[in-house]
C-alpha cells in the first residue's frame, strides 16, 4: 500500500527541477551571453555630448511699453527644431567646425564615394545624422545632442551648432530690427514734412493776420485738444493691432479645427457681460476725469485705477473658467490656449473701443468750443494744434527711431545657450552594464522555460513518491547516486570483490545505510510467510539490478544470515565479476545437466521400467536418489566469498534454453534444496519485459521487488513490467528506486543523514 505523499513547497519543487534540469539553463545562458559579451567588447563606444537652448520672446516693444507674450504653441517649437536639424544649419556648423574636426568627419578610405561629391554637403549629411533636438518635457528649452565615437569631437560640434544657431538667430533679429528702424524712419520723415508744412502756414497765417498769440485760455484748450488727439491716435492704432491679433488666431482656429466650436465671440457668460459693462463704465469715467484735467494721483483717479485693474483681473478669471468648460470642445491645450487669449483680446478690444470713442468725444467738445471763436482766433487755433499734434507725433517717432537704432546695435537674440555641453565620461553604446543585465536576464527567462519545457516532456519515474503515486508499488529500498559510480570489472580478477559492493567497503556510507534499510524492510514486509527466497528484476537493462541483488546480500550477511547470491540472469551474468569468483560451474551447468536427462527420459525417471514407478515407494526412493544427486552437484557449484556468511552460486555456462531450465521443476527444488542451508536467498533475474525468465521463476519465489533507476524509464514501462509481475505471481512486496538525487531521497532530512555518515567515518578513523 503506497504511502501518503510527502508534502513539497513550490520553492522546492522549482529548485528540484532547476537542479535536474540545470544544463539547459548553462548551456542558454552561455549561447546568449557570448555574444553579448562579444559585441561590448569589439563595438565601438559612442560618447553624446549635449547642450541646453531657449527661445525667449523680448517682453518689452521698441517703444519701450510692456506688450503681451504671444502664446507659441507646439507646432513653433517643433519648426524651430526642424529649422535646427536642417541642411542650411548643418552647412553653416561645418564652416565653423575646426579643422581637427573636419578632419575626423573625413571619408574613410574603405568608403566608396563618387569623385564629383560635394565634400560640404557630405560632412553636412553626417553632422545631421548624428545630431539630435528634442523638447524637454513641459518647457520651451531644446535639448541638442550629436554622437560621435571622440567624446571631444562630440562636445566640439555640440557647442558649435548652439553657437551657429545663437549667431543665426541674432543676425536674423538685428535683420528685423533694421526693418523696424527703416518703417518708423520713413515714418518720422513723412511726419517731419507734415510738422513743417504746418509751421509753415502757421507763419503765413500770423503774418498775413498780424495776428501773433491766443489767449491763455484758448491756448490752454488747444493743448488739451492736442493732447487727447495724440491719445486718440494712439489708442486708435491699438485697437487696429488688437483686431489684426484677434483675426490672426480666429484663422488659427479655423484652419485647426474647423468644427472648434461656436464663435467665440457669441460665447459667453452673464458675468463675462456685467464685468465688460462695468469695465466700460469705469473706463469712461477716468477718460473723463482726465479730460478734465484731474492729476493722476487724486485720490479720485487712484481708485477708478485700482477698480479698472480689479474688474480685469475678475474677467481673467471668468474667461479661464469658460476654457476649461469649453475644452470638452477642444481637448488640446494648444487650442485652449488660444480660445483664452482670444477671450482677452476681445475684451482689450472692447476696451480699447469703448476709451476710443471717450477720446473722440472729447476731442469733438474741445472742436465744439474753438469753433465758437472768431473766425481769426479759430483758424489760428486750429493751426496752432496741428502743428502741436505734428510736433508730439514726430518727437515719438524720432525717440522710437533711436530705440530702434540701439536694438540693431545690441547683440541680444531671442535665443539663450542654457548649458553649454561638457566633455563626456562615458559611452552611452555599447551600455556594457544594460547588455550584460538584459542579457542575463533573457537568458535565464529562456533557460527556466526550456528546463520546464522539457521537465513537461519528461514522464520518467523519478522520487519515491511517483514510484507509489503513479507505479502503485510502496518503495522498500531508496538507493541513492554514488559519485564517482564504480565500475564493474568486465574481467574477474580473484582477487578481491569489486569497488561497487559499497556495503562492503565503505559500512558506513549513505548508500550502505539505504542498503540495510532495504534489508529491513523486507524482514518487516506485511504477509503471513517470512520472505526467504527474494528475486530482484527490473524492466529493462542497466539499472542496477545486479549492483543492488550484491550489496543486499552482503548487508544480510553482515547482519548475521547465512546468505546465497545466486546469479539467475544467464544471458548477461554479472554477480561473478562483483565477488571476484568464477562463473563455472554455476546455475546453468546443473540445470542443463538435469534437464536433459528429464527430457530424454522422463521426470525422475532411471532405466528402470515405468512400469515400476507405480509404486509409491519406488517414486520415492528415484525422487530420494535425483535429491540426493541434485544437493551433492549445487553444494560443489556453490562458491565461498571473501564476505563471512556469504555463499555464491553463479549463472554458469550459457544455456541454450534459458526460460525452459529455469521453468522446469529441477530449479523448484534446487530453491528447495538451498532454503533449507541458507536463511536468505537473494536471486538475480533478467529484467522482465526483455525476456521471460524472471516470469517462469517468479511462482517460486516468496518475495518480488522491481528494481527501478530514477529518472531512466518513463510510467508506461514501468507500469507494463508491474503487471507482467501481477500476472504471474502474487508476492510482488514492491519496489527498489535506484540511483536518485539525494535531495529526491531524503529532503530537507538530507542534513541529518549526512551527519550521521561523517560521524561514522570520523570514528571509523580514529
Amino acid at each position: 500500500m503506497a504511502i501518503e505523499d510527502r508534502d513539497q513547497s513550490a520553492v522546492s519543487a522549482f529548485l528540484n527541477i532547476v537542479l535536474r534540469r540545470g544544463w539547459y539553463i548553462v548551456g542558454t545562458l552561455i549561447a546568449i551571453m557570448v555574444p553579448v559579451i562579444y559585441y561590448n567588447i569589439s563595438a565601438t563606444p559612442i560618447y553624446e555630448a549635449s547642450c541646453t537652448i531657449i527661445y525667449e520672446e523680448p517682453r518689452m516693444s521698441v517703444s519701450g511699453a510692456y506688450s503681451a507674450p504671444e502664446y507659441k504653441p507646439r507646432e513653433a517649437l517643433l519648426n524651430q527644431i526642424q529649422e535646427i536639424t536642417s541642411r542650411t544649419v548643418a552647412l553653416n556648423v561645418v564652416e565653423a567646425l575646426p579643422e581637427r574636426v573636419i578632419n575626423h568627419l573625413a571619408p574613410k578610405e574603405e568608403e566608396e564615394l563618387d569623385e564629383e561629391i560635394d565634400l560640404r554637403a557630405y560632412y553636412a549629411a553626417k553632422i545631421r545624422k548624428n545630431m539630435d533636438a528634442k523638447p524637454v518635457a513641459e518647457s520651451d528649452v531644446i535639448a541638442l545632442s550629436y554622437q560621435d565615437s571622440d567624446p571631444r569631437i562630440a562636445m566640439t560640434v555640440a557647442n558649435t551648432i548652439s553657437e551657429v544657431l545663437q549667431e543665426r538667430n541674432l543676425r536674423l533679429r538685428q535683420e528685423q530690427a533694421g526693418g523696424v528702424k527703416e518703417f518708423i524712419a520713413e515714418q518720422r520723415n513723412r511726419y517731419k514734412e507734415r510738422l513743417d508744412e504746418a509751421e509753415q502756414k502757421l507763419r503765413q497765417f500770423k503774418e498775413s493776420n498780424q495776428v501773433t498769440s491766443l489767449d491763455n485760455q484758448v491756448e490752454e484748450l488747444i493743448h488739451r485738444t492736442s493732447s487727447i488727439d495724440a491719445l486718440y491716435q494712439t489708442v486708435k492704432s491699438d485697437r487696429e493691432k488688437t483686431e489684426e491679433r484677434l483675426n490672426t488666431i480666429a484663422e488659427k482656429l479655423s484652419a485647426s479645427r474647423e468644427n472648434l466650436a461656436p464663435s467665440v465671440s457669441n460665447i459667453s457668460t452673464p458675468m463675462i457681460q456685467q464685468l465688460k459693462e462695468e469695465l466700460k463704465d469705469k473706463r469712461t469715467q477716468y477718460i473723463r476725469q482726465q479730460l478734465a484735467g484731474v492729476p493722476e494721483n487724486n485720490p479720485k483717479m487712484v481708485q477708478l485705477r485700482n477698480d479698472l485693474e480689479q474688474i480685469r483681473d475678475n474677467l481673467s478669471d471668468e474667461a479661464r473658467k469658460l476654457v476649461e468648460q469649453e475644452n470638452l470642445i477642444d481637448p488640446l491645450s494648444q487650442m485652449a490656449s488660444l480660445y483664452e487669449e482670444k477671450i482677452n483680446l476681445e475684451i482689450e478690444l472692447e476696451t480699447l473701443k469703448t476709451q476710443e470713442r471717450s477720446l473722440a468725444q472729447g476731442i469733438a467738445r474741445y472742436e465744439a468750443q474753438l469753433s465758437r471763436l472768431p473766425s481769426k482766433e479759430y483758424e489760428l487755433a486750429r493751426l496752432t494744434r496741428e502743428r502741436d499734434l505734428a510736433s508730439s507725433i514726430y518727437a515719438s517717432l524720432s525717440q522710437k527711431h533711436e530705440e530702434a537704432r540701439i536694438e540693431e546695435a545690441e547683440r541680444i537674440g531671442s535665443l539663450r545657450i542654457i548649458d553649454r555641453a561638457d566633455l563626456p565620461r562615458a559611452p552611452i553604446s555599447p551600455r556594457k552594464n544594460l547588455n550584460l543585465a538584459i542579457g542575463i536576464v533573457l537568458a535565464l527567462t529562456m533557460g527556466l522555460g526550456l528546463a520546464f519545457f522539457m521537465e513537461s516532456l519528461d514522464t520518467s519515474i523519478k522520487t519515491p513518491e511517483e514510484v507509489e503515486r503513479k507505479i502503485g508499488l510502496p518503495v522498500i529500498g531508496s538507493i541513492p547516486r554514488v559519485h564517482p559510480k564504480p565500475a564493474v570489472p568486465e574481467e574477474t580478477e580473484y582477487k578481491k570483490p569489486s569497488p561497487a559492493l559499497i556495503a562492503y567497503y565503505s559500512p558506513s556510507a549513505a548508500i550502505a545505510e539505504a542498503y540495510r534499510t532495504l534489508r529491513t524492510n523486507l524482514q518487516f514486509a506485511p504477509g503471513d510467510e517470512h520472505i526467504r527466497t527474494f528475486m530482484v528484476t527490473s524492466s529493462g537493462p542497466r539499472e542496477g539490478k545486479s549492483t543492488t541483488c550484491a550489496n543486499l546480500a552482503v548487508v544480510t550477511a553482515q547482519m548475521g544470515l547465512r546468505t546465497l547470491l545466486i546469479d539467475a540472469d544467464m544471458r548477461k551474468p554479472t554477480g561473478h565479476q562483483f565477488l571476484a569468483l568464477h562463473r563455472s560451474p554455476g546455475l546453468a551447468d546443473i540445470l542443463s545437466l538435469y534437464f536433459l536427462k528429464n527430457r530424454k527420459n522422463g521426470k525422475y525417471q532411471t532405466q528402470e521400467k515405468e512400469a515400476d514407478l507405480e509404486e509409491p515407494s519406488n517414486r520415492a526412493h528415484v525422487a530420494v536418489q535425483q535429491m540426493a544427486s541434485l544437493s551433492v552437484a549445487v553444494s560443489e557449484a556453490i562458491q565461498k566469498t571473501s564476505i563471512s556468511r556469504l555463499d555464491f552460486l553463479s549463472s554458469g555456462d550459457y544455456p541454450e534454453n534459458p526460460s525452459e531450465i529455469l521453468a522446469s521443476d529441477t530449479m523448484k527444488d534446487l530453491l528447495e534444496l538451498v532454503s533449507e542451508k541458507y536463511d536468505f536467498i537473494v536471486i538475480d533475474a533478467p529484467p522482465i519485459i526483455a525476456v521471460t525468465d524472471a516470469a517462469v521463476l517468479a511462482p517460486n519465489v516468496n518475495g518480488i521487488a522491481l528494481v527501478i533507476e530514477s529518472g531512466r524509464n518513463d510510467k508506461e514501462i514501468i507500469l507494463k513490467a508491474k503487471g507482467m509481475l501481477d500476472r504471474v505471481s502474487d508476492r510482488v512486496v514492491g519496489a527498489i528506486i535506484n540511483n536518485i538525487h539525494e535531495k529526491n531521497l531524503y529532503g530537507d532530512y538530507n542534513y541529518y543523514y549526512t551527519y550521521y555518515t561523517e560521524k561514522n567515518q570520523s570514528t571509523k578513523r580514529t
